[in-house]
């Protein structure tokens, strides 16, 4: 739609190359958010690099499939810090410069969030956390002008759905491994009553909508092939 972009990132060298792809409207910074410390700083980077911030979308995330009984204190944190801690801290950093002019804050949940599923007890937690997040940030700026939203898609097809779900100490040859992802797959498949994954494409098509509708706070916008309906 024409804006300009600041993507942050681990991933120094996919950052140059999107910035490569789009010079002069795409700024790469790289940083980890699951180092809460600098989120801040990270924060005020970002509004430096073109002057202002009109909208922030919260999109990292991790998970963890670990069933109940091997869940550690390590992957419970880590979870948190980039599903929930992440996102608090951004948003409240960047409603700090929205506030004279209004914007836009869309955070990427997921349909776990409503409809649980084995092996993401944290993960399912973290994101129902980060609704609740989202209808408090809503109701707390929408005197400033500032609108904060949800999406929860669904099974989407990216590295994070193709991670195999192991059992604690199971080990597998890398044929092996395929053999399990693409059965993972083709049953995550099975579960949309529309027959297939998400594209990242259709759920950033509804994060920019949700960015641009100047009507629309606190929702908790499903995009998800109809598996809430199965």
């Amino acid at each position: 739609h024409g804006g300009r972009v600041i993507g942050i990132a681990r991933d120094a060298e996919a950052l140059s190359a999107l910035e490569a792809l789009h010079p002069n409207r795409v700024r790469g910074l790289a940083a980890d958010l699951g180092n809460s410390e600098h989120l801040t700083e990270v924060a005020e980077r970002a509004r430096e690099a073109f002057g202002q911030i009109d909208g922030l979308v919260n999109c990292a995330g991790i998970a963890r499939y670990e069933p109940v009984g091997s869940i550690t204190l390590e992957s419970i944190d880590a979870q948190l810090q980039v599903n929930l801690v992440a996102p608090l801290l951004f948003s409240q950093a960047v409603a700090n410069h929205m506030r004279d002019r209004g914007g836009a804050i869309v955070n990427v949940s997921s349909t776990l969030s409503e409809r649980v599923a084995p092996l993401t007890a944290v993960y399912a937690a973290t994101k129902a956390a980060l609704n609740a997040l989202t209808k408090t940030l809503a109701l707390e700026l929408a005197p400033d002008g500032i609108r904060v939203n949800a999406v929860l898609p669904g099974g989407v097809d990216t590295d994070m759905l193709r991670t195999p779900r192991l059992r604690p100490g199971e080990a597998l040859t890398a044929a092996e491994l395929e053999k399990r992802v693409d059965a993972q797959l083709a049953a995550l498949r099975a579960m949309h009553p529309l027959g297939r994954l998400g594209t990242p494409l259709e759920v950033a098509s509804v994060i920019v909508e949700s960015l641009d509708h100047p009507w629309q706070t606190g929702s908790l916008i499903t995009i998800d092939g109809g598996l809430a309906l199965s």
